[in-house]
């Protein structure tokens, strides 16, 4: 059973338009005998000729007029409902759920989400503040669309791109003597008093890692992922703690001394990682397009380029 379909109606449009089924064809990237057959087809259907066909020219016949008018309105509605329904897929709305470090540098952070908003205003961002083990495990069960993360676990399961490398320093109390010197090893700080990072911080697994190998285990009195209480602990001189110096240079000098730390120098790498073949919204997608250009734009050059988002 023959039925008319959008393509009956635009090659009749395009053969009226051109009054020539070979120009037609041409524009429409058929062959003339497609389009003839078509346009035949189209007139066997309604039982009447639409053209009148000589070797120069063709022709609308009178009922080619009328259903000519009635057939640019199928096409121009046609071609505005495909239009539309490709603007409202990628429509610069929706909601993107990103997983932050909480002891990490709060201003470069606020600055790309700030720009970010700015640009895409209608753009919902949801924030979660867990450790990187947290935000990577959140990440693979779908709770999260993206996060940032100290160490990428398997790079089977995780696209990522890395945005920062930053050296770890000791904070300490002015009262504490290691204050007064310009670098720390390690080793040195094996009666130390340690405020760590939680469990569920790659940080944590990291410090006490290095410490063990360097020959001590650290005597780790407190464990947090909050930051104020951190350097709250440090302040009044009930331990030392270990922060990356981008954060250390928002601390008040005057309650804390960051040192540098070496052998091991002990690296905070940070990198925006999401799960590898899932369907990721629109708006996640802006959201890491916008990140990587961000960064690159402000000297914080990726490792790699994002793979392609599916």
């Amino acid at each position: 059973m023959f039925t008319i379909d959008i393509r009956h109606l635009e090659y009749f449009v395009e053969v009226a338009r051109q009054k020539s089924f070979s120009k037609a064809a041409i524009i429409s990237h058929v062959s003339q005998s497609a389009i003839s057959k078509m346009i035949k087809d189209l007139e066997t259907e309604l039982g009447t000729s639409l053209f009148n066909r000589t070797s120069k020219y063709v022709q609308l016949t009178d009922t080619g007029i009328i259903f000519l008018d009635q057939a640019q309105q199928l096409v121009v509605m046609f071609h505005n409902l495909t239009t539309e329904f490709e603007n409202k897929i990628k429509t610069e709305k929706g909601k993107i759920s990103i997983g932050l470090l909480p002891i990490t540098s709060s201003t470069i952070f606020a600055e790309l989400l700030g720009e970010f908003k700015k640009k895409y205003p209608q753009i919902e961002i949801s924030l979660s503040e867990y450790g990187s083990k947290k935000v990577a495990l959140a990440i693979q069960d779908g709770t999260l669309d993206a996060g940032v993360i100290c160490i990428v676990p398997d790079n089977h399961y995780y696209d990522s791109f890395s945005f920062s490398k930053d050296p770890i320093f000791v904070i300490v109390s002015p009262q504490n003597s290691i204050s007064q010197l310009p670098s720390v090893k390690l080793a040195s700080l094996s009666n130390e008093s340690f405020v760590l990072y939680s469990k569920d911080f790659s940080l944590h697994d990291e410090i006490i890692n290095q410490c063990r190998n360097v020959g001590f285990s650290p005597n780790v009195i407190f464990e947090t992922s909050q930051l104020e209480l951190m350097t709250q602990m440090v302040a009044a001189n009930l331990g030392i703690a270990f922060l990356p110096s981008a954060v250390c240079k928002e601390l008040n000098t005057n309650r804390i001394v960051s040192v540098p730390l070496t052998q091991p120098q002990i690296i905070h790498n940070m990198s925006i990682v999401w799960k590898r073949g899932r369907s990721m919204s629109h708006a996640a997608q802006l959201w890491l397009q916008f990140a990587q250009n961000y960064f690159s734009a402000n000297q914080h050059i990726p490792d790699k380029s994002l793979l392609q988002l599916k």
